[in-house]
């Protein structure tokens, strides 16, 4: 969901190298401009961008409060937005299941970050600094050209929140997250394909691994009924329409698929606006790398009240989701959910500022157990102890994704427990070898030091 996830959700990845190339199969579709950042790294991160300012101890006791109140938001959303799409749990007549609009209206709020970054610029820089601050914001685009590629990325990510949105119907918030942890997956692959960057072998071993993780987890409920779902036959919840568990799991997999999509283009659109202006410079300032973000976010709100207002009269020409405004049952429920995506967007950027793109990738697979423990206290469902055993593995494989020399590490470790165990063993051919050898030059040591003494003395 994370909506936004990703983190970052891939992790910081190595920079091209700028050279003349000729054509050849490694080009780029798409063209990648290295930004230079304090450690070398490109500017790379998830729909934020990367920080370049992250903070040095992302262990601290802020950062880690804003970490978990990120993850324990996007718990409660995913919880909150199932609640009102499906009845399940909500007061009479609460039921609002329009995830259309209800996406609509949770992306549109992003425009609020407008008021939040005039105060703090007022505050910091005095008058007029906002209006100065968002013109410098298109960098080396000019300012129309900015807000169409942002509204071009606003459209995709509706998409795909809505389809997410419309998988949640279908599924448990648990196997729903568990399975959107693809979007690492996916990124990866369309940032190798669009972007040039190497596929290494950490990246393999790590998509393997949470690939076999996440199929533990979502795969269980196709072959068995959860005991919470028996007698549970009221018509209006999605979750009891024929086939719904196939249906969750191919939205919310088209989510994560699109979720991809969008980071590599939010990248791709980061990197050439920012390319070599002050604000991927070393010397910015902490709080400039979040204005900028939540800059971004401002103008992606605008871009989703403009763009995606066709897909809203396309769903209800269709007659896939009759368009209706909330009755006075549902309007608090909707400004309930519009708030809490709200809060979670801040958090986001607030933990990967405070953190780091990678800490925030890896500890978004925490959101697994956390949904557990969530679909158990608000709906009875029972834990299964494969699923919990499958997140696990997704964690796993998710850091060594995010890990740039964890087979390195992993082989140098082997490699040094096989020693040890050599040494132990008397007799052996490298333990022998070994001795022999360092006796042999621990004498030619000493006979060195004997005739540099001698030598000394005659001199």
């Amino acid at each position: 969901m994370d909506l936004f996830s990703s983190v970052k959700r891939s992790g910081s990845m190595t920079p091209d190298v700028v050279t003349s190339q000729k054509p050849s199969q490694t080009t780029p579709l798409l063209p990648r401009l290295p930004l230079p950042t304090p450690s070398g790294r490109s500017s790379r991160a998830s729909f934020q961008g990367s920080n370049p300012h992250a903070n040095s101890n992302p262990l601290s006791p802020g950062s880690v409060l804003i970490v978990a109140s990120y993850l324990l938001v996007w718990v409660s959303q995913s919880e909150y937005a199932q609640i009102l799409l499906t009845g399940e749990g909500a007061a009479e007549g609460g039921q609002y299941n329009k995830p259309g609009f209800v996406c609509y209206l949770n992306h549109a709020v992003l425009v609020f970050y407008f008021p939040i970054i005039y105060v703090i610029l007022l505050v910091t820089r005095g008058p007029g600094s906002f209006t100065a601050f968002i013109m410098s914001w298109c960098g080396n685009f000019s300012m129309s050209k900015a807000l169409k590629e942002v509204t071009l990325i606003a459209a995709v990510y509706w998409v795909c929140i809505w389809t997410w949105v419309v998988g949640l119907t279908y599924i448990s918030v648990s196997a729903s997250n568990a399975l959107y942890q693809l979007q690492c997956v996916f990124t990866v692959v369309f940032s190798v394909i669009f972007l040039n960057e190497s596929l290494t072998s950490n990246r393999q071993l790590g998509c393997i691994i949470a690939f076999v993780g996440i199929a533990t987890v979502v795969l269980p409920p196709f072959f068995m009924t959860p005991a919470s779902d028996a007698g549970d036959d009221d018509p209006s919840n999605p979750q009891n329409s024929e086939g719904a568990t196939l249906k969750g799991t191919m939205f919310t997999l088209a989510s994560a698929v699109l979720w991809g999509a969008y980071e590599v283009g939010y990248m791709y659109f980061s990197d050439r606006k920012n390319h070599e202006t002050p604000i991927t410079s070393p010397s910015a300032s902490k709080i400039d790398t979040v204005l900028e973000t939540m800059t971004t976010l401002s103008f992606i709100g605008v871009g989703t009240a403009v763009s995606c207002i066709p897909f809203l009269a396309i769903l209800d020409f269709t007659s896939y989701e009759t368009f209706a405004l909330p009755n006075s049952a549902q309007i608090a429920s909707v400004c309930i959910n519009a708030a809490l995506s709200f809060t979670f967007d801040l958090l986001f950027a607030l933990a990967i500022f405070m953190t780091s793109p990678v800490v925030v990738s890896i500890s978004a697979a925490l959101v697994i157990p956390l949904s557990f423990v969530a679909d158990y206290f608000l709906h009875g469902t029972a834990v299964n102890m494969v699923s919990v055993g499958g997140s696990v593995v997704v964690l796993a494989g998710l850091y060594v994704l995010n890990s740039d020399d964890f087979l390195d590490g992993l082989k140098r470790t082997v490699s040094g427990v096989w020693r040890s165990k050599l040494d132990t063993i008397p007799g052996t051919p490298e333990t022998s070898m070994e001795r022999s050898g360092s006796g042999s030059g621990s004498g030619e040591s000493s006979g060195g030091a004997t005739r540099e003494s001698k030598m000394s003395h005659v001199v």
